[in-house]
């Protein structure tokens, strides 16, 4: 079973270091970067957790929104980017961002698209996406493409359900998949990669890795993007 929602607020030290561990190659932003320009711009990013992509589109851009719902989160993205004047935190649901209408350039989100278990987060937000995006904007995802070694740990290989699925629900809300990108997830070592994944994925996490042998785990990182 994993353990997303219940564990999400209180054990940060968890999920930052799962987010440091993913893409360690950084390959899925440097795509993002190949596409579209943060110079100048004003960014709303929701699901920000503990501030991994929040650091770097502030580094970029002129204006940033860094929204969500754990307060704890929050208060680790500000101390990870304590040095960026241009960051206004949001504490909500990315359903109420509490924004002006058409104040923002561009919208990003990482892994807030399908779930295991089929609910689609983006499906609830769109509204308020769309309203606060400026009539010449762009929304931009990552998501994590359900082929690959991250998909197999948590029991998500099914042929009959990944890529097809996966792809249809963002294309009936109108996004456009831009590219797969290769990444890779590195670990210091075994016991980490199973006390991580463990925590977090259940006993699927820590089976997988004790059947691999190795602290590093392919995954395909999938980006989608829409205009208002």
């Amino acid at each position: 079973m994993e353990r997303w929602s219940e564990t999400y607020n209180d054990e940060w030290r968890i999920y930052n270091r799962f987010s440091e561990c993913e893409d360690i190659e950084d390959n899925a932003f440097k795509a993002l970067l190949a596409n579209i320009s943060f110079d100048g711009k004003t960014v709303y990013e929701f699901g920000c957790g503990t501030g991994k992509y929040t650091k770097k589109i502030a580094d970029l851009c002129y204006k940033l929104y860094a929204n969500d719902i754990s307060p704890t989160m929050i208060e680790k993205a500000k101390e990870k980017c304590a040095d960026k004047t241009n960051v206004e935190y949001i504490t909500s649901s990315a359903e109420n961002s509490g924004l002006p209408d058409n104040s923002v350039d561009i919208i990003f989100g990482a892994w807030a698209g399908p779930r295991h278990d089929g609910t689609n987060v983006i499906w609830k937000i769109e509204d308020e996406l769309s309203r606060i995006l400026k009539e010449d904007g762009s929304i931009w995802l990552f998501e994590n493409y359900m082929l690959g070694e991250f998909a197999q740990m948590r029991g998500m290989e099914n042929p009959n359900a990944p890529a097809l699925h996966f792809l249809e629900q963002f294309e009936k809300i109108g996004y456009r998949l831009i590219e797969y990108v290769p990444a890779f997830w590195r670990f210091l070592d075994i016991d980490e990669a199973k006390y991580v994944c463990g925590f977090i994925f259940g006993e699927k996490g820590i089976n997988f890795f004790d059947k691999k042998g190795f602290p590093v785990m392919e995954d395909n990182i999938a980006i989608f993007s829409r205009k208002k």
